[in-house]
């Protein structure tokens, strides 16, 4: 046999073993560039998000209180929201009332940033002085649907 059939032969049972091992365990190939399956988490993530009502906010670490998880991990659920506005990620604030990230930005001179706060100032959020959301327009979660209970 000519040794480049014979490696040819060596990547196709590789690439072959690769794809059965993909499909018995259930895993999903996805091309580059292509979206990536939204995460258990993520979904917990989501459907919280999804009670805090226009012109309210709540902020990370709540939501991560509720999902008995981080506020970074809440944050980069946010940042990954595929479903954006219906899952109302841009109500989700820093815990200083300040605005945190949005798509992935952060800084409040951020055209990403700006826009948040003009989403939010829409819905009816008032906003300080200062530039901080006012204390008024947060919401607490404990007396709201919690996607952790069940799951």
């Amino acid at each position: 046999v000519l040794p480049c059939v014979s490696k040819l032969r060596a990547a196709s049972l590789a690439l072959l073993v690769v794809a059965v091992a993909i499909v018995a365990t259930g895993a999903s190939m996805k091309a580059p560039g292509t979206p990536r399956a939204v995460t258990e988490f993520e979904k917990r993530v989501y459907a919280l998000c999804k009670t805090v009502p226009a012109g309210k906010v709540t902020t990370y670490g709540e939501m991560a209180k509720q999902l008995n998880s981080s506020a970074r991990a809440v944050g980069q659920a946010m940042k990954r929201n595929p479903f954006a506005p219906e899952i109302p990620c841009h109500r989700v604030v820093a815990a200083d009332r300040t605005l945190g990230g949005f798509f992935g930005q952060a800084g409040a001179s951020h055209p990403n940033i700006k826009r948040k706060r003009d989403i939010l100032a829409e819905e009816g959020v008032t906003f300080n002085d200062a530039g901080k959301i006012d204390a008024a327009c947060l919401t607490s979660l404990a007396t709201q649907s919690n996607p952790r209970k069940g799951a």
